[in-house]
């Protein structure tokens, strides 16, 4: 994606967060712990499809849409799963999270769907900037 959209997402990301753990708006605002949950995967996996696509490791893990697609997921559920994890340890440490099973397996599920999102929409910008084929990294793009 071009620069200034993912600086647009990165800023936006650190404000949802901060503003849902300073101002405790992930409960009681409808739908905040969700779109936090779905767009800060999709964010970290943009950022890191770029970083792959541009030192050479675009061929493992995204050759084509459906491989990048299962990689943003796979990322999407680490990422989600450790932060579940540290939401265990927050609780545990006194600090107010909802860590309810629901909860917890719903938030991944957003973590793995927003992975996937992710990877797709960087997928499709990464290979028009390298003018590859969607279907075939090793072949020039077709009009």
């Amino acid at each position: 994606m071009p620069r200034k959209y993912i600086v647009v997402l990165i800023l936006f990301c650190i404000t949802l967060n901060a503003a849902g753990f300073v101002w405790k708006l992930f409960e009681p605002v409808l739908f905040y712990d969700e779109v936090a949950h779905f767009i800060t995967p999709f964010t970290l996996v943009l950022i890191l499809a770029e970083i792959i696509y541009r030192t050479g490791g675009d061929d493992e893990f995204f050759n084509t849409p459906m491989r990048a697609i299962i990689t943003g997921s796979v990322i999407g559920l680490l990422g989600a799963t450790g932060w579940e994890g540290i939401e265990v340890l927050m609780s545990w440490m006194g600090i107010s999270v909802s860590n309810a099973l629901p909860d917890t397996i719903f938030d991944v599920f957003l973590g793995v769907l927003g992975g996937a999102a992710g990877a797709w929409a960087a997928d499709r910008y990464l290979d028009r900037i390298f003018g590859r084929s969607r279907t075939n990294a090793h072949q020039p793009r077709v009009r």
